[in-house]
Order: C-alpha cells, then structure tokens, then sequence
C-alpha cells in the first residue's frame, strides 16, 4: 500500500491534539466543579457524564484519523488504465557540430541547448515530440512520442561530434523531420524546432523550407551563443593538460560567432519565428503560447498498469465515526443526566 498525497499524513497530528484539548478540559472542569462546592458537603451538579464526554472525543478522534487517511489517498492494487491525448507533433532538431563546444554562453553551447529542449519539455502538455541530431548530416534520435523520459534521456546524450560529418546542414535536418511526420501520418500540427549556432549554414535551405511548408510543416528556430562577442574558440581537446582549439589548415586558432541573420531568415521562410535564448529562458514559453493555437489531433490511446485509490474505505469509516460523534454530541440530555458527586 502507498498514499498519493502522503504529505497530508502530517494532519495526524490532530488526533493527539483532540485527545490533549480534552484532558485539559477535564482537568479545568474539575476544577471549577471543585470550586463550586462546599469541603464538608458533596455538590451535586446536572450534567453529561465523563463517560458520555469520553465516548465522544474518542469517536471524533477515529473519524479524524480516518478522514486524514482518506485525503491522503491510499492506494493498493493495481488497474489497466486507457488514456488518450490530444496535442501537436513537434520535432526538436539539436545542432551537435564542433562549433555547438564553443563557451560564449555558460556553461557552453552545447549544455545550454540541452538545458533548454529539457524546459521546453516541460512546458509540453499531451504533445508528441521527437528528437533530431544533426551536424552535417541529420539523425533521428528519437521518434514523435508521448513519453517525454524517453526524449530526456536520448538528449542527455546529445554532444559534439556524435556525427561526424563536419558543418552545420540545417536543411538536413528540415528534411530528416519531413520523413518523421512523414511516418506519423498525423493529422496535427506539424512544427519543427532548430536549436543551433547557425553557423557554416550548408545546403539549399530554400527548397529545404519551401517543402516542408507544402507539407504542412512550420519552422521555429532558436539561437544559441553570444551575439555580442567577437567570436569564441572552439575546444577539441586536452593536450598535455592544455585545452586545444581547433584551428583552419593555415594553423590559425578558428573563432565561433552566433548567425542569427542566417536563422532569422529560415524561421521567417518556415512560417515560425526566431528566439535567442536568454537566461530566464522565457522564449520557449512564448513559442509554446503560439503553438497553443495550432491544430490538434488525438493520438493514440495508451494503456498501462496504475495504482488504484481505495480512499472510499477510509472515507466511509471516518464518516460512520464522526456521524455518531455528532449524535452523541447533540442528543437530548432529557434522558441521559446524571449527578456527579464532587468532593473537595
């Protein structure tokens, strides 16, 4: 057995509270009844009983305990459980080039591309998403799924040089995404997001573009890197404990810059828009407001094995106790008075 909301066990607690809340006032009627009689002569004072009085705390005590338990969802058992969802197809290209090493952005390109798929990811809601590596060439890593753990875990292993055909081929992996929802054969929204440097840009990227809008497809494109420098070297390696940048066949140390003129110009063709990523990350949010308006389809349905609530259970006990607490509490005392005998 497990609870869903184990959090709320901690009201507990107001079931210890209820029993010191009535020794305390047992202990206070018993002084003031002392206090209204004589030493000599035993009062006599009209009244529920203590065992009256003790019957309904405890029962106020278990209906408590039980409610408690109920809110806090037991579960046990399980149930095959059908789900359908309704969503978008999204493919996230990720740029794995040489140049995806380069540090202009903390920690370097390459992690910080990684750090915002994975909160884009978070945003989603019922949408499936695949996930594409390219350099120059394109792969799928991950076809369109609903399982968003499958997508993270395929991202954590996204770096530099996993494909080794040198360059940055946007247009490759316009392409390799057409196939994807090509294969889908889904009726949603088609959207495809590049996170890249834009540098070395390869390829005819206007046919690339102008066949993925006949085929329904919308392109978004992300920035990733520091406009504002010069240029950032791009690592290779270590060499005796010294890091090695790559440098061109002259031997010179070559130097990274963010293309965003390059990126503007394909997320204008592919219908999108182009974002720079900040360090609040706010971009990714207004690309999903936008793509709230798209058409959704439903996809298919999955199913799989939940914990089943069984808070009925608990809940009716509680209800029992604290129906027969309120009756104890508020029947007439016509019938039930009693004398308590006081002394001094």
């Amino acid at each position: 057995m497990r609870f869903a909301e184990p959090n709320l066990l901690y009201l507990l607690f107001l079931v210890p509270t209820l029993i010191a809340v009535f020794v305390y006032a047992e202990r206070k009627r018993k002084a003031q009844l002392s206090h209204m009689t004589v030493n000599e002569k035993p009062g006599m004072v009209m009244g529920a009983g203590f065992e009256r009085r003790l019957a309904y705390t405890i029962l106020l005590s278990l209906g408590t305990l039980f409610l408690v338990l109920a809110a806090a969802r037991p579960q046990w058992g399980t149930k095959l459980e059908e789900a359908k969802a309704r969503g978008i197809d999204i493919i996230i290209a990720v740029d794995v080039s040489a140049s995806m090493s380069a540090d202009d952005v903390s920690p370097n390109r390459m992690a910080r591309a990684r750090q915002q798929v994975d909160k884009f990811l978070n945003l989603l809601e019922g949408d499936r998403v695949g996930l594409i590596a390219f350099a120059g060439s394109a792969f799928t890593y991950c076809p369109l799924t609903l399982d968003y753990g499958s997508v993270r875990l395929f991202l954590d292993s996204l770096e530099p040089g996993i494909i080794t055909d040198p360059g940055t081929d946007i247009p490759s992996a316009v392409r390799e995404a057409g196939r994807v929802f090509t294969r889908a054969k889904s009726t949603a929204q088609r959207v495809l997001v590049v996170f890249s440097d834009g540098e070395n840009h390869e390829g005819d990227i206007n046919a690339a573009v102008a066949e993925a809008r006949d085929n329904g497809m919308t392109v978004f494109t992300i920035g990733i890197g520091n406009p504002g420098k010069s240029g950032s070297r791009i690592p290779i390696g270590e060499e005796n404990g010294e890091i090695v940048y790559k440098t061109d066949r002259q031997g010179h140390i070559v130097f990274s810059q963010l293309d965003e003129a390059a990126l503007q110009e394909i997320a204008t063709k592919g219908g999108g828009d182009y974002y720079r990523i900040s360090e609040a990350g706010i971009e990714l949010s207004q690309i999903y407001k936008s793509l709230n308006l798209a058409q959704e389809a439903e996809f298919s349905s999955r199913r799989g094995q939940t914990m089943e609530d069984r808070f009925q259970y608990p809940l009716l006990i509680a209800l029992a106790f604290l129906i027969s607490a309120y009756s104890l509490g508020h029947r007439s005392f016509k019938k039930l008075r009693r004398t308590q005998e006081v002394h001094g």
